[in-house]
């Protein structure tokens, strides 16, 4: 999820304008930056695991609200930590976060459909625009104002879906812990890509397995 963090403090600034707009985006975005900070020392692809799993988002969460509330000493730390924790459900619909490990991940994957991607995150980045709109914009230049910045996220979401996008890319949507999924599988067909066989949960074992497959499929 990218633009769709900052619509997300867009909608949480019109339920509390008295939240300064900086430390509530900062919140918004919160697991990611301290993905890429902690990631100095440890890598971010094992600090992303860590930061973005409910213990560690939860932990991380209150440590902002905390921070907030000491450096602002201003109502609204709920805000803050509304904004971080909702960090979580919005990754969920574009890539794979951990639950209560963070080895077993859950999400939707939209980040290898495109199109799908930017529809879901066009969707969040108009709703909540309108509703910041709704709240500050009451004359017609504030109302331009809303509908520019809507149109530059609008922009920057198609920039980086279309324009990152793999060139081949394999949909792997997961939606349970490892140790519910029993049965449920199904198979599924992505433009060229391989029928897929959906795992309820990306655990190690499932992601190992998907390499050694798809390695396969690339030497015949």
């Amino acid at each position: 999820m990218y633009a769709g963090h900052a619509a997300i403090a867009l909608a949480l600034k019109s339920r509390e304008p008295r939240v300064p707009m900086a430390p509530l985006v900062l919140a918004c975005y919160g697991p990611d930056w301290l993905e890429i900070f902690l990631g100095f020392w440890r890598g971010r692809d094992e600090m992303a695991l860590y930061t973005h799993y409910l213990p560690g988002l939860l932990t991380g969460a209150l440590a902002a609200a905390a921070l907030y509330v000491v450096a602002f000493r201003r109502p609204g730390g709920w805000i803050i930590l509304s904004g971080w924790l909702l960090h979580w459900p919005a990754d969920f619909f574009t890539a794979h976060k951990g639950l209560l490990s963070p080895t077993d991940r859950v999400g939707l994957d939209l980040y290898n459909l495109p199109a799908a991607d930017f529809a879901v995150e066009a969707t969040l980045v108009l709703f909540c625009c309108a509703l910041y709109a709704r709240t500050f914009a009451h004359s017609a230049a504030q109302r331009r104002w809303v509908v520019a910045m809507a149109a530059a996220l609008l922009g920057l979401q198609a920039m980086l879906d279309y324009g990152s996008a793999k060139e081949h890319p394999v949909w792997r949507p997961s939606l349970a812990e490892r140790q519910w999924r029993t049965h449920l599988t199904f198979v599924l067909s992505v433009g060229a890509a391989p029928p897929l066989r959906m795992p309820l949960a990306l655990s190690p074992t499932t992601l190992t397995a998907s390499a050694q497959w798809r390695s396969k499929e690339c030497e015949a």
